[in-house]
């Protein structure tokens, strides 16, 4: 016998758990998303810029209207997109995800109109 010890033998490491395999969106998957973006940017941005941040400052009547109407349109082209996303993957969760912040966009459209419509100066 040697007065040096072998290592022992290194075998692959044993995992509890299988790795992670992150899952690869599908082409559709992706261009729900994006239609998805471009909804929140329709209906988010170009009010923003129509009508100012502050809700308090008085606005005419027509661009209210038209900043409501490019909220809505906005809110309805991110509520086909979470359709989309629902159809190209399956998933329920997906879909909700989608849902909610088109149906919260909606409502702030409505906050915005009604601020700009009784407190503008």
């Amino acid at each position: 016998m040697s007065a040096h010890a072998t290592p022992p033998v290194q075998h692959e490491e044993q995992r509890a758990i299988a790795p992670i395999r992150w899952s690869r969106p599908s082409g559709g998957t992706v261009a729900a998303l994006l239609i998805w973006v471009v909804g929140l940017l329709v209906g988010a941005l170009v009010p923003l810029f129509m009508l100012g941040s502050d809700p308090y400052e008085a606005a005419p009547t027509g661009r209210i209207v038209v900043g409501l109407a490019f909220t809505l349109v906005g809110s309805l082209i991110m509520v086909f997109s979470a359709y989309l996303l629902y159809r190209k993957s399956g998933s329920i969760g997906a879909a909700i995800l989608a849902f909610v912040p088109s149906f919260v966009l909606a409502v702030l459209g409505i906050l915005m109109t009604t601020m700009k419509t009784l407190y503008g100066n």
